[in-house]
């Protein structure tokens, strides 16, 4: 898939093609870093970062890659020295490690710092506990679990480093083509007719993510001024886990017979049961969301 031409509030004749506009990507290989490469606007010079999994060979194609461990702040000091983005969006993360999470979230952000970058942080909705939804921009966060609070502290560091950063909260983010890890899990089990446990008691907001990437390019082509603050983008609409994977079987015209009902309050008691997201912002983006199985 080649890179689409135009994008929400930037069209791509406002670039300079002598000196285009250096966007760098943190995550390549992952499902959000993987879309925001394959939908980059026409006139940007891309750069993609990858660690332990290498980015696939249409995002290599796109890009410039850079192997690194965003852990290490001597070797994410020399990636931006390189690398010299206008922007950066950050999306890489792994979900079981602190270090992972919050060191390599700030060591970006004082790299985007240093070279003067504006950035783009990709936070989640788990910042908050659930317990009294809804949740707007402006809310105070009170994250349940290690992860919720690793990233509401990587939201701390990138707001220290670089004032004005635009951060946005988002749900579960699904892919159908690819597939997301998720769903292509379900969707093994299902073929294999391996039974699968979803909760019905835990609410989330799914969103495509070619939309969600649509909507952080959008940020991107703002002014800084005008993307600093917090952006909450969930999906359109807000299901359980169960009816989630039910709809996601449709889709991929599986057999959901073998999913079956599980309740968090039961196994997780401390997962936010939901983090519904609000936002009185992001309808100056313009983006229209579609239902994650349309």
């Amino acid at each position: 898939m080649g890179r689409i031409a135009s994008v929400l509030h930037w069209d791509a004749t406002t670039v300079n093609p002598t000196l285009p506009i250096r966007v760098l990507i943190t995550g390549g290989a992952g499902n959000v870093g993987g879309w925001l490469a394959r939908t980059a606007p026409v006139g940007v010079a891309l750069h993609v970062t990858e660690h332990r999994t290498p980015v696939p060979a249409e995002v290599a194609a796109l890009a410039t890659v850079h192997h690194v461990d965003l852990v290490d702040a001597d070797a994410v000091q020399r990636l931006f020295v390189t690398a010299r983005p206008d922007v950066v969006v950050h999306t890489a993360y792994v979900q079981a490690q602190r270090t992972a999470i919050v060191d390599a979230t700030r060591n970006v952000a004082v790299g985007a710092a240093q070279v003067g970058a504006t950035m783009v942080h990709l936070s989640t909705d788990v910042v908050f506990s659930g317990d009294e939804p809804p949740y707007g921009e402006e809310d105070p966060l009170d994250p349940t679990t290690d992860y919720g609070r690793w990233k509401a502290d990587a939201e701390a560091a990138v707001r220290s480093a670089v004032p004005d950063v635009c951060i946005t909260r988002t749900s579960m983010v699904v892919s159908i083509e690819p597939l997301d890890r998720v769903t292509a899990s379900l969707a093994t089990a299902l073929v294999r007719c391996e039974p699968v446990k979803l909760f019905d008691d835990e609410m989330r907001q799914p969103i495509r993510a070619e939309d969600l990437a649509s909507e952080l390019w959008t940020l991107v082509g703002l002014d800084r001024r005008e993307s600093a603050g917090v952006w909450h983008l969930p999906g359109p609409e807000r299901l359980d886990r169960f009816t989630l994977g039910v709809r996601l079987a449709a889709r991929l015209g599986l057999d959901a017979s073998a999913v079956t009902v599980a309740r968090a309050a039961d196994v997780a008691p401390e997962r936010p049961r939901d983090p519904e997201l609000v936002s009185d912002r992001r309808v100056q983006l313009g983006v229209r969301l579609r239902p994650v199985d349309a």
